[in-house]
């Protein structure tokens, strides 16, 4: 089961990783020092954001389900800011995009106010508790004596009703509106 310290941990290593992606993508002979500029600072933000990830010890109470702090959700935003103003398709940067594609309401959210969520369904609730737990959706479908269609189906809808990418953000998302416990 994935706990909030588990979530820091996984997104830190995918920054670690993407950091050194821009670091070779600034480092290339034919990119323009605009570009480079641009990477550097990208990269600045990256190292802080990781930093502040690997920092952090999120609260494990019952009565604190916040998964970000303050200053990591306004680290993310920045990114997400730094990157929808450079219009670029490099690899790197698209993977950058979509590990912090957070919905703009979950970033901007504090304790007291959290956005209500579209329901799900029981079968939506079932496949969001197996999310933590990192398994296939051919996994989850022979513990839910479903198909693996079905699962994939109910993961997009998950996925459209709390606005987000990947099953990372989705439990942040689960877990701070209280329908995911660790």
């Amino acid at each position: 089961m994935k706990t909030a310290r588990g979530l820091h941990d996984e997104i830190s290593k995918d920054l670690s990783d993407i950091g050194n992606g821009v670091d070779a993508l600034a480092g290339r002979v034919d990119c323009n020092s605009d570009h480079r500029n641009f990477l550097r600072e990208l990269r600045s933000k990256i190292s802080i954001l990781s930093d502040l990830l690997i920092a952090e010890i999120p609260a494990v109470d019952e009565t604190s389900r916040t998964i970000f702090s303050i200053d990591i959700r306004r680290e993310i935003s920045e990114i997400n800011q730094m990157l929808e103003s450079e219009d670029s398709a490099e690899e790197i940067l698209l993977q950058l995009k979509e590990l912090l594609g957070f919905p703009k309401h979950f970033l901007e959210q504090s304790k007291g106010n959290l956005r209500t969520l579209v329901p799900l369904t029981k079968r939506e609730k079932e496949v969001l508790l197996l999310l933590p737990r990192g398994l296939t959706a051919k996994a989850m479908a022979s513990e839910l004596f479903l198909t693996e269609a079905t699962i994939k189906t109910h993961l997009a809808t998950i996925y459209r009703k709390f606005e987000v990418g990947n099953r990372t953000q989705a439990i942040a998302i689960g877990i701070e509106n209280r329908l995911l416990t660790f």
